[in-house]
């Protein structure tokens, strides 16, 4: 149960012809067994590095400071019996079979922007596309599944705007707002930044699977979830906040007063960039969460895409 027993078996993979560091290994070994954003995880990677952390975790250098350490010794009693060689090398297997690049802070195209998220940066990174996008300015247009088309139309207005003046935008793939703003960018011809909850060969929801290949045709499409695994609450919220940090600004086009739409704009706020929020009519509630974010949380005020060019 160790790394060496990954690289023995990748090592007799004629597909798998490409050296792999053992840090890539580890973290993704990490990523198949922990939750994406555990800061305590993500403490101990940043504190000792992923391989000795994870050898650690094996039980293996009890007399070093990692062995020792007692975030070690609670994670050995959860999340070690989810290890296992057969599914990080399936992982690995994968990666390779779907084109995927494989993202660690080693690389040369990891987005710096994702290391403000400290202790619940990414493990690694999987992504399809043009790397080079990750580190562009670009707008994370977002809000409810549950669009109107009122706020649907100012989705389109505002997604033009900013390709007008040469900005990627950032969505997730979920109905509602974000197939709006993933939908205009296409249309324009512009470049997608996509955030998936799942790996990159499960697309979600599924009608929108099209749309998400055709982003990594002209875009980039990312997850921190390794290929093969399925979506859940959290990963959906945590899609969220990987959204906001990988995005130089976020606005909030339409979002009810408990949406989860709210956490990408939260988490943009907590890292410092610029968030902002479309007010909607007074009468309306399904613009209650960006009154919200405006008057609670200090969001701007966006009615035209130059209000979000100038934030």
């Amino acid at each position: 149960m160790t790394i060496a027993a990954v690289i023995d078996t990748i090592s007799n993979d004629t597909a798998l012809n490409s050296p792999i560091s053992h840090d890539t290994i580890a973290r993704t070994a990490w990523a198949t067994i922990a939750e994406p954003g555990d800061p305590n995880v993500g403490a101990l990677i940043a504190r000792y590095g992923a391989d000795t952390a994870l050898t650690a975790l094996f039980g293996r250098g009890a007399d070093t400071p990692a062995g020792q350490d007692g975030t070690i010794a609670q994670l050995r009693s959860t999340i070690l019996p989810r290890y296992s060689v057969d599914r990080v090398v399936d992982t690995i297997r994968r990666t390779v079979a779907g084109g995927y690049e494989l993202l660690t802070p080693a690389h040369p195209n990891w987005p710096t922007s994702v290391d403000g998220l400290g202790a619940a940066a990414p493990f690694a990174l999987w992504m399809r596309g043009d790397a080079s996008i990750l580190s562009v300015p670009s707008v994370a247009l977002t809000g409810t599944r549950f669009a109107t088309r009122h706020g649907r139309h100012v989705c389109v207005d505002l997604a033009s705007g900013l390709l007008v003046h040469g900005w990627a935008i950032a969505s997730t793939a979920a109905r509602g707002i974000d197939t709006a703003a993933l939908m205009t960018a296409q249309a324009f011809t512009g470049r997608n930044l996509v955030v998936l909850p799942t790996g990159l060969d499960t697309a979600f929801p599924v009608e929108n699977g099209e749309l998400v290949d055709e982003a990594a045709t002209r875009g980039v499409v990312v997850s921190e979830i390794p290929p093969g695994s399925e979506p859940s609450a959290w990963r959906f919220q945590r899609g969220t906040q990987l959204l906001a940090a990988l995005a130089s600004k976020t606005v909030i086009v339409e979002a009810g007063y408990e949406s989860g739409a709210l956490s990408t704009a939260v988490t943009a706020l907590e890292l410092g960039r610029p968030c902002g929020a479309v007010p909607g009519r007074a009468s309306s509630a399904a613009n209650a969460g960006c009154t919200r974010l405006i008057r609670d949380y200090g969001a701007s005020l966006i009615g035209t895409s130059s209000d979000i060019v100038y934030l």
